[in-house]
């Protein structure tokens, strides 16, 4: 609490000492006007800027354009357009003048940049190519109003259960990287898990947009193995609005505050979550002993100057805890945890000539305590991190051209204390255990240089270099390239390859206590894909394969070497229809087919061996299909269900005694049986209610797990190992409810 009391008396003065030194000043000069294309149509998502600044602002769905600005002389008015050709006009400003201008942008092959070339990149915001708006992800039936749960039903994302976890192509969570506003996001779940977290840790509605890349992503993202999600924050706020949501579960409350017209803003929120009321209505409290529960803060200060750009200072602190019973192999106990997660950032972007520089400077700290049996860890993870990246526009000569280059700094240091078992299978009270303390510091830099070179009137490629150095994990070079022919002027051909790179946690290097030293793990992307969008549809089909080698395995209680493969292969198709609030019905469907294996370890009671088998996220199947539509007037209907392939586990088919008397398992081959399907329908019908001039509420209300399937998530075993039985949701059918006001 103290981080936040700090940052509101901070923002008191920046507010007291903004309001008390201020002198009349003339009206801002205000730039209108419309951008169309050859035949006069609309052209809605255009930019329009004044250039080399960051100064203006998109066109709404009719095309239209609206901004203001303190600039008093003559500047150049540009608008831009992917696949279309820039269209410039010099205008004179004034204060309190209004400059109407229309710009006709005719048609070009398509400009390719690094997002479009990119195999398989999905957005969500107001970008022109997006497949997926934010509000539309968090509307998703079942998403539970969370970004990250809406992401789940795109392809090549893999939803083993009801948590949040982002599992790309076969790998863990660990392997997609977490960004927000350009900083890393080293804890981005709620209550966090092995398989993630139930909720991300990023308030929804502070969300712009995201770019959520599941393979082949370029040379600009490294120290990520399979996905890299990129979350943008929202910008300095253009009028005062107040924001309320109550549920069942938590209310939270959004100001949005200019302090200084056109210059300076101001955006506050907090969440308190308090899911008991949320399982009494439900009934399903009985295992928890603390609910999940907790708090959340956010404060922004944007600053944007026609000049020096934009200048956004934020701050984040969200605290949460639970505690319940669960069962891990034989043993049943009470699992207990308490976490506190911040961040806090400086982000400043600006443009120069043909040149635009976005750079971050970060500090976060993640803490947490968690016990279970005879496990009670204490650690503690602090990263100090700071990212430039600067974009230039391309020589005269090569129209489609872009340059990219960027460097990144981390100092991160891992804390740990508390006691974990002798055998990490035998959590029993009384069972041998382990007492340690320790602390480990690590650096990580890192670089790239990479550029969309047009090859013809169609192609266009790009090509890039990247190159990481680890103070423990040693130093890796990874080039990267990718094709992008246009086959019409709606279809795209795309294909990607690269090598990619990931350091080993520091929670990973701290447990290991062998000679050996742990390196990078490696994998290679070869992807190709095809898609088709025109008119309110979109289609997309892409085919992938992935091969592993480096990979860190467990060969021990507490060791561990580089000695994993593996690979995953497969494909994804994608079919959208509409979009959520602008056609009457809107949907997708998505697949994934996928096939994955990996080195894993096989406990042989005391003896560890290392096996090949379906990794564990090897999930052969899985089909989303999301359905929305207006019912009545205001009122929407929406409906999502979801099937997925059994997660693989290893069977224990024997026990192995020790000294102590406990049973040590002894592993089957690994990955050798699976869960039953997974199968969830969740509906929710929402209900939208303008008032005012800009003001509106939506009341809510969603059934989550219709069917009431008792879905299985693992597999628990008796003391003696002899039975086997599943373990099963939590999260049978539920009701929810809640309302949303802007005022």
């Amino acid at each position: 609490m103290r981080y936040l009391l700090s940052l509101v008396l901070l923002v008191a003065c920046i507010v007291w000492g903004s309001t008390a030194s201020a002198q009349p000043v003339s009206p801002p000069a205000v730039v209108t006007g419309r951008v169309v294309d050859a035949d006069g149509q609309a052209l809605p998502y255009a930019s329009v800027r004044i250039d080399g600044t960051v100064a203006g602002a998109a066109t709404d769905s009719t095309g239209r354009f609206r901004f203001t600005t303190r600039r008093s002389e003559r500047v150049t008015l540009r608008a831009s357009m992917v696949g279309y050709a820039d269209d410039t006009q010099s205008v004179m400003l004034a204060p309190g003048d209004t400059t109407s201008v229309r710009f006709q942008l005719s048609p070009r092959d398509i400009e390719l940049n690094e997002a479009l070339v990119t195999e398989a990149h999905f957005t969500t915001g107001t970008d022109a190519q997006a497949s997926l708006s934010t509000l539309e992800a968090v509307t998703t039936p079942g998403a539970s109003g969370d970004v990250l749960r809406g992401l789940q039903a795109f392809p090549g994302v893999a939803a083993p259960g009801d948590g949040a976890g982002l599992f790309v192509r076969g790998g863990d969570v660990s392997e997609t990287q977490t960004l927000l506003d350009g900083a890393p996001l080293a804890h981005p779940y709620r209550y966090e898990s092995p398989s993630g977290g139930s909720f991300s840790t990023v308030p929804t509605f502070l969300v712009d947009g995201t770019q959520f890349a599941t393979g082949g992503f370029s040379a600009k993202y490294g120290n990520a193995l399979s996905g890299v999600l990129s979350i943008e924050t929202l910008d300095r706020p253009q009028a005062a609005q107040q924001r309320i949501n109550v549920g069942l579960a938590g209310v939270g409350l959004r100001i949005d505050q200019p302090i200084v017209y056109d210059a300076l803003g101001l955006r506050v929120s907090g969440n308190r979550s308090f899911t008991g009321l949320l399982f009494r209505v439900n009934g399903q409290n009985d295992d928890f002993d603390t609910v999940p529960q907790g708090w959340d803060g956010t404060a922004s200060l944007t600053w944007d100057h026609d000049r020096l750009g934009q200048l956004k200072a934020q701050s984040f602190v969200r605290k949460s805890r639970l505690g319940v019973q669960t069962q891990e192999g034989a043993f049943v106990g009470r699992y207990r945890t308490e976490a506190t997660n911040q961040l806090h950032s400086l982000h400043w972007e600006t443009s120069a000539s043909d040149w635009t520089v976005e750079s971050s400077l970060s500090w976060s700290r993640f803490a947490s305590e968690r016990s279970f049996g005879v496990l009670d860890l204490c650690p503690i993870d602090r990263a100090t991190t700071l990212r430039v990246d600067a974009t230039h526009r391309g020589l005269p000569q090569f129209e489609r051209g872009r340059w990219r280059a960027g460097a990144i700094v981390q100092r991160r240091t891992y804390e740990i204390r508390g006691t974990v078992p002798v055998q990490p299978d035998v959590l029993t009270p009384g069972a041998p255990t382990n007492t340690f303390r320790e602390a480990l510091t690590v650096r990580r830099a890192g670089g790239y240089l990479d550029a969309d070179v047009p090859i013809g009137p169609r192609l266009t490629a790009t090509v890039g270099l990247r190159a990481d150095h680890h103070s423990d994990a040693g130093t890796v070079a990874d080039p990267r390239a990718a094709l992008a022919m246009q086959l019409g002027g709606s279809t795209t051909l795309r294909a990607a390859w690269g090598r990619y790179h990931q350091f080993p946690e520091p929670s990973t290097l701290g447990e290991h206590s062998g000679p050996n030293a742990l390196g990078a793990e490696q994998a290679q992307h070869l992807v190709l894909g095809l898609q088709h969008d025109r008119g309110p549809w979109l289609a997309r089909i892409a085919g992938y394969w992935k091969p592993y080698r480096d990979l860190v395995v467990r060969t021990g209680s507490a060791t561990f070497a580089n000695e994993g493969t593996g690979h995953a292969r497969g494909a994804d198709a994608f079919l959208r229809y509409g979009a959520f609030l602008e056609t009457p019905i809107s949907g997708w469907i998505s697949y994934s087919l996928l096939d994955a294996e990996r080195t894993q370890p096989r406990d042989v009671g005391s003896v560890v061996q290392l096996d090949d088998g379906p990794a564990p996220f090897d999930l052969t199947h899985q089909l989303s299909v999301v359905g929305k539509a207006e019912v009545l007037p205001r009122v929407y209907l929406g409906g999502t269900y979801r099937v997925t392939s059994g997660r693989p586990f290893t069977p224990v088919v024997d026990t192995e005694p020790t000294a102590s008397d406990a049973l040590l398992p002894i592993d089957g081959p690994v990955g050798s049986m699976r869960l039953p399907p997974y199968q969830r329908l969740d509906m929710q019908v929402s209900y939208f209610w303008p008032f005012g001039n800009q003001q509106h509420a939506i009341v809510y209300a969603a059934i989550n797990n219709l069917l009431d399937r008792a879905n299985a998530t693992g597999v628990n075993y008796t003391a003696d190992y002899s039975n086997r039985s599943l373990r099963t949701t939590n999260f049978r059918r539920s009701f929810y409810i809640g309302v949303r006001v802007q005022l």
